[in-house]
């Protein structure tokens, strides 16, 4: 079975985004972010579908752009932290790419997520517990589904992006 897409996972702040554009340009693959796609289609941020439709209602429209890039032609996407919440999506990212799980230690991504204010303004809070505390939890939380879809684990605490890249080339290059 061809599984085209290499999706990236983990939670926010981990470097998705950084990494997959990345990517996509030493694979001369297109690049898609999720969350990205899923505020264009609802023309309107994440922390306003949440505010408005619920979790579930960001959750349901999370599933079905990720339902319609998985029929598309292989590419990089950055998927958004939570994508593996749903049996149904961690199902679809297997079946239908190959996954790395880009991870980080929780104090570097407090440290990112407090430095990016387009965060603060475009993701809402999980938990409503302060930001390193909303980490620890939910981290924990998602830790076991993140290892389900992950073909591949990176930490990005430390480690350079080229190097990060390399490693992910490589690894895609093995499963082709």
């Amino acid at each position: 079975m061809k599984r085209p897409h290499l999706y990236l996972t983990g939670y926010r702040g981990c470097g998705k985004s950084t990494v997959a554009k990345l990517l996509s340009d030493n694979l001369a693959l297109p690049f898609f972010d999720l969350d990205i796609g899923i505020e264009e289609a609802a023309g309107t941020t994440i922390a306003e579908i949440f505010a408005s439709e619920g979790e579930a209602g960001f959750r349901d429209r999370e599933t079905k752009c990720l339902q319609e890039i998985a029929e598309l032609p292989q590419r990089v996407v950055a998927l958004g932290g939570g994508a593996i919440l749903r049996p149904e999506n961690r199902q679809l990212i297997s079946t239908s790419g190959w996954c790395v799980w880009l991870d980080a230690a929780p104090a570097v991504i407090a440290d990112r997520l407090t430095g990016d204010a387009t965060t603060r303004e475009r993701r809402p809070s999980l938990t409503g517990k302060p930001v390193a505390e909303e980490i620890v939890e939910v981290m924990t939380r998602r830790e076991p589904l993140y290892r389900e879809v992950a073909d591949l684990r990176i930490d990005t605490s430390e480690t350079p992006i080229e190097e990060i890249v390399s490693e992910i080339v490589a690894a895609f290059a093995a499963v082709k």
